[in-house]
């Protein structure tokens, strides 16, 4: 944990934030780029006495991880880092195709020369960027670049959620299963059709490009469940040889 509070303090130009807000996005932050990992406590003492506040903020801000599905809260044990799951990842791929491939479609046709020449800053800073905490927000920037002109604030707020908490999922695809080449190539893709102001190509390929790295994240969560998942069938026999009984159960390994 002491290792989790010294990265997440210097998020934030060394002062720890004291509002709620500010205490939800340093956690979100360490959730994301694995400081915190699934499973781990989030102790309120802990965190208030980091941030130098009351546990009064800490308990709003752990309220609106918990709303984002970041964290969960478990009788007797607290507030824990909700783990990784298969399902939930290809949910949230399902909610960003609906939405964000049609902000796309009303982006545009409004976006301006400096709309387009901010995304290509941001996907060549990309480029040359290996850390993968720069990554992850230099992403998030992008997309940002692409949905704001669409000026639609509620839709941003929902799409702004989800995306927060795919963040760690994302960080598989950039860090364990080398997605940055492709996801380049696929953003270089976009940038080309909103340059054309082709909003329905635009939309149709926001929504391919979700898909696919969906996928990725899906199938490597599920090759890792099958990795360290073994079934075990434990059977009673009778006199002669003849089952009477079988109980199958999992054994994590």
């Amino acid at each position: 944990m002491a290792s989790s509070r010294k990265k997440r303090r210097s998020n934030k130009s060394g002062r720890a934030p004291a509002t709620p807000a500010g205490i939800a996005e340093a956690l979100r932050d360490a959730i994301a780029c694995g400081d915190l990992e699934a499973g781990s406590p989030l102790r309120q003492d802990r965190i208030a006495a980091e941030f130098g506040v009351s546990h009064i903020p800490v308990r709003e801000a752990l309220k609106q991880l918990v709303a984002e599905g970041l964290v969960i809260f478990i009788k007797n044990r607290g507030v824990v880092v909700s783990e990784l799951s298969s399902k939930v990842a290809w949910e949230l791929t399902e909610y960003r195709c609906l939405i964000e491939g049609q902000m796309a479609r009303w982006a545009v046709p409004v976006m301006t020369d400096h709309d387009l020449a901010q995304a290509e800053q941001v996907l060549d800073k990309l480029d040359e960027e290996t850390r993968i905490r720069e990554i992850l927000w230099l992403n998030t920037a992008f997309h940002a670049v692409l949905f704001t002109p669409a000026d639609r604030p509620h839709f941003l707020a929902s799409i702004e959620t989800v995306r927060a908490n795919l963040m760690r999922y994302w960080r598989l695809a950039w860090e364990d299963l080398g997605h940055k080449p492709r996801s380049q190539r696929d953003h270089r893709t976009l940038v080309a059709l909103c340059k054309n102001r082709n909003a329905e190509a635009a939309g149709r390929a926001r929504e391919r490009h979700i898909r696919e790295t969906g996928n990725l994240i899906v199938a490597y969560l599920n090759r890792k469940t099958a990795q360290y998942t073994t079934v075990i069938t434990l059977a009673a026999y009778g006199p002669h040889g003849d089952v009477l009984r079988t109980v199958t159960g999992t054994n994590n390994c």
